[in-house]
């Protein structure tokens, strides 16, 4: 099965269209992203229904909070890391929304962002800002990238603390659902879980309630920052693989479609055997041309 993200959708698109039009490029499933509004979830699901199309993963949170407008991403509109016991409170209900989501359409695995530390600018400006331009065997980089993660070390555990408290609530909810959680790789440095935290993570629950889900961009930006490498999150986790968002990068900039842009994505294909749910995340700003290309390669695997 090849899926997609409604994140591809334009939202000046009709729904109606795009769905008829993700299904001549041949993919069988979709994804539901973060972004839908309760009204548009509910359009959504029922054309879903009319035209067949199955939904195989549901990205939290779907649907999206209607508690006013947020500054934040979202994703991320409230964090399940939250050492803020009300927003934590909050993250941990609207999950449990999206389980309920995911059950309703008959997807079996939620996807989430498991959080943030919450220090200085979690984009880390300047560390990206030296390796976009060009600077990533400076000394100031090396600094800077050690500067922030340890700063993370010595801030990480309340954070930490309070997501595994997140994800115990989550998960008693969430199995009784049969809903699997899946535990989503992340870009930026001071963002949950690192490369070790997903193990930690993944060792409190059974495989049959929390699995590792591969985002290919984000573990790519990790390597690029000169964190970890890329193929470690695989070689480390497949075990737990239960999904992965495939998209194209190009510099920093990631969700291009699969196969556009400056890494090599054949290299990661043999770890997305059959059991793997593939996703195409890709922004609308990703070229149709490549998306086609890609169901064709992808399907291939």
């Amino acid at each position: 099965m090849l899926a997609i993200s409604t994140s591809w959708m334009d939202e000046h698109l009709d729904m109606e269209h795009w769905l008829s039009w993700i299904k001549n490029l041949g993919f069988n499933a979709v994804e539901l992203s973060y972004s839908f509004t309760e009204k548009q979830l509910k359009e959504c699901e029922l054309l879903l229904r009319e035209m067949k199309i199955p939904v195989c993963s549901v990205h939290n949170f779907c649907p999206v909070p209607n508690d006013g407008p947020s500054g934040r991403h979202s994703s991320n509109y409230y964090r399940l890391s939250a050492v803020d016991e009300r927003e934590r409170q909050q993250a941990v209900k609207w999950t449990n929304l999206t389980v309920d989501t995911a059950e309703h359409v008959g997807a079996g695995v939620v996807v989430i962002h498991a959080g943030t530390l919450d220090f200085e600018d979690e984009r880390s400006p300047w560390l990206f800002h030296l390796y976009s331009n060009g600077q990533k065997d400076t000394d100031a980089f090396r600094q800077e990238r050690e500067r922030i993660l340890q700063l993370r070390e010595e801030k990480r555990r309340p954070y930490i603390a309070a997501l595994e408290q997140s994800l115990n609530e989550i998960v008693v909810y969430s199995r009784k659902k049969n809903i699997k959680i899946g535990l989503e790789t992340r870009y930026y440095p001071i963002e949950i879980p690192n490369f070790q935290e997903i193990g930690y993570f993944l060792g409190l629950y059974d495989e049959d309630e929390l699995g590792y889900w591969h985002d290919v961009g984000h573990a790519e930006m990790n390597d690029r920052l000169g964190i970890r490498p890329h193929m470690d999150f695989l070689e480390a986790y497949k075990d737990r693989l239960i999904g992965v968002h495939l998209h194209g990068i190009k510099g920093k900039r990631d969700h291009f479609a699969p196969f556009e842009g400056d890494m090599d994505l054949e290299r990661f294909l043999p770890y997305f055997g059959p059991d793997v749910l593939k996703v195409v995340e890709s922004k609308p700003y990703a070229d149709a041309s490549f998306i086609q290309d890609a169901v064709y390669k992808l399907k291939d695997f």
